[in-house]
């Protein structure tokens, strides 16, 4: 956990190893949103009833904010900028 990537970073922003893969994660959950969202477009176009994978698209807004949450208390965390001095 105490490893950090900074590979495509400023120099002076730290990337742990557990962030890239957040990022990773991130990029991975919003593709498939993008995925179903069109999906959802295509459904609504033939279909007067809720879009089948409704509740998996629901699950993936909530997981795609907790990941972008926790992306950020740990780029607060790692980035802060010691103001006491």
């Amino acid at each position: 956990m105490g490893e950090h990537v900074n590979v495509g970073a400023p120099m002076n922003e730290v990337i742990t190893s557990e962030m890239s893969e957040i990022r990773r994660l991130i990029a991975e959950t919003f593709a498939k949103r993008n995925y179903l969202k069109i999906e959802m477009e295509k459904w609504y176009e033939k279909n007067t009833t809720r879009f089948e994978y409704t509740n998996e698209l629901m699950t993936i807004d909530s997981t795609l904010s907790e990941l972008d949450s926790h992306y950020k208390r740990l780029w607060d965390y790692h980035n802060a900028v010691n103001r006491a001095l």
